[in-house]
């Protein structure tokens, strides 16, 4: 079964949906880059990796929350998805109001 493809309103709502998941905890980093590099860009790790310059053994690594990877590297490959790794309170309560959401 062919799956259609994603409108743009959907592929930026499957990006911000997976942000605020790894922002409030439920997501790690890795398991969002494997959850758009699936379903945003329809790549195996092969080709992500040769996309991006990494092995695919790093990326499964990076996926599967087996290696920290440097924030170079995080953001190497999160640039293809119009991501870039930064900096994000620590404090649940910041959290929630950098989201504009009540904890």
């Amino acid at each position: 079964m062919n799956k259609q493809p994603l409108s743009p309103e959907e592929k930026d709502q499957l990006l911000l949906d997976g942000i605020h998941a790894v922002l409030i905890g439920q997501q790690t980093e890795g398991e969002l880059l494997r959850q758009l590099r699936k379903n945003l860009l329809g790549l195996t790790q092969q080709d992500y990796a040769e996309l991006v310059g990494i092995s695919r053994r790093t990326l499964s690594d990076i996926e599967n929350g087996k290696t920290q990877a440097s924030s170079t590297t995080l953001n190497q490959i999160f640039k293809p998805l119009g991501l870039k790794f930064g900096l994000v309170p620590r404090s649940p309560n910041l959290i929630a109001k950098l989201l504009n959401k009540t904890p």
